[in-house]
């Protein structure tokens, strides 16, 4: 056998060795990584959820442990360990379909108070019902501009949700 013929021999055995090294790391990585499937019957039920709700709108939500919705987060998508970066503006009128969907206007009981915070083209407006609190942000600078929403949080006040921060009424601040 000739050198030339070893070497071609040693190669491609050296070639097939590093192949089957790889598939066995990729299926055994594959079988590794757990599956949403997994984490429910390994933990149960979560009490925080993300989902995809419109084009460029997500929603994550935390639950009472009565797996009742207790606060709401809409959002631009991005990862769970994101990165300190600017991100898009959502439709507003998404935003206000996603809000219905959620905590419809007729379920927030009646009209405590509004409170609008201004900050160059920054506004955040946070409206208090008797049964939730909505904080809505905007970037108004492009008043023509569908899409002016940052984020929208809302906070259920059930018993069982966590306690909100309580201002003190603004006439008893000195």
């Amino acid at each position: 056998m000739s050198i030339a013929l070893c070497w071609k021999v040693a190669y491609d055995d050296a070639e097939m060795r590093i192949l089957a090294g790889f598939l066995i790391v990729s299926a055994g990585s594959l079988l590794l990584t757990p599956s949403s499937q997994d984490f429910h019957s390994r933990y149960g039920e979560p009490d925080m959820e993300r989902f995809d709700v419109r084009h460029g709108i997500s929603l994550t939500v935390e639950y009472g442990t009565d797996h009742l919705l207790c606060q709401a987060l809409i959002e631009p998508p991005q990862t769970l360990i994101h990165q300190e970066q600017q991100l898009p503006l959502m439709s507003s009128q998404g935003v206000s379909e996603v809000l219905e969907e959620i905590v419809p206007a007729a379920t927030r009981g009646k009209e405590i108070s509004t409170a609008i915070v201004q900050s160059s083209c920054n506004e955040s407006r946070i409206t208090d019902y008797d049964a939730v609190t909505i904080m809505r942000s905007k970037h108004t600078c492009d008043s023509a501009s569908r899409d002016q929403d940052v984020r929208t949080a809302v906070t259920f006040k059930r018993d069982i949700c966590p306690m909100q921060i309580k201002l003190p009424p603004s006439n008893s601040l000195q």
